[in-house]
């Protein structure tokens, strides 16, 4: 549990057991797994759940006339790109890619719900064919919730270039970007461009799901890097 969380959550077990708002003070850690351990495990959980909701955003993307849902706060241009951790499958064995590990170049994030899908085929098949038309350091990843081992699959099938990267294991990525789709579960159809400083430079989040991201507007936020 991170130092953030357990503050939020002692302050929030201070002030259920004063019933006033806590005054601010430096927290140790030990004391406030210690208080959580000893609450009744409906209270533990509830204070737990008060800290951990996300905020469900209706609408902001949709498929077809449907309403979509994300969960919690999408990233915006300018933003810090988390530092989180994906899967991907290299010579047989799952590898750990770490977004802050590739801070000093440009990344594309080509993200999909499924890849066994059609749209998410042809997007997929779109930006590997785009790489051309990058810098030759740019590092493109393609991102979804398959297993790794079925995006290297259709990688080698399909002979793209992208790198596959998958969210499965956690779903750290979805959370950190905001594009977890309570719906499926799976993350929003989105292409993102993380500058060399690590923060977002560009963002497509697809409005209807059903459509592909605007390439042209992908390589030109990739050139004006």
């Amino acid at each position: 549990m991170r130092a953030p969380l357990l503050a939020i959550i002692a302050s929030l077990a201070l002030a259920a057991c004063t019933k006033a708002a806590p005054t601010p003070r430096p927290l140790d850690e030990a004391q406030v797994l210690e208080f959580l351990a000893n609450q009744p495990p409906a209270e533990r959980e509830a204070l737990v759940a008060r800290v951990t909701a996300r905020p469900e955003h209706v609408g902001q993307i949709h498929r077809g006339d449907a309403a979509l849902t994300i969960l919690g706060d999408t990233l915006e241009v300018g933003a810090e790109a988390p530092d989180v951790a994906l899967k991907e499958t290299v010579d047989g064995k799952l590898a750990t890619v770490q977004l802050g590990s590739l801070r000093g170049k440009v990344v594309v994030l080509s993200v999909v719900p499924s890849i066994d899908t059609r749209v998410c085929e042809a997007q997929t098949h779109a930006v590997s064919n785009a790489v051309a038309q990058m810098p030759p350091d740019t590092v493109v990843i393609t991102v979804s919730r398959d297993l790794p081992f079925a995006q290297t699959r259709f990688a080698e099938e399909a002979m793209t270039v992208t790198r596959m990267a998958s969210d499965y294991h956690g779903g750290a990525f979805g959370r950190a970007f905001g594009l977890e789709v309570k719906e499926s579960g799976l993350l929003a159809r989105s292409a993102w461009v993380i500058g060399r400083d690590g923060k977002i430079a560009y963002r497509d989040l697809v409005d209807d799901q059903g459509d592909q991201p605007d390439y042209d507007a992908l390589l030109t936020a990739v050139a004006s890097l």
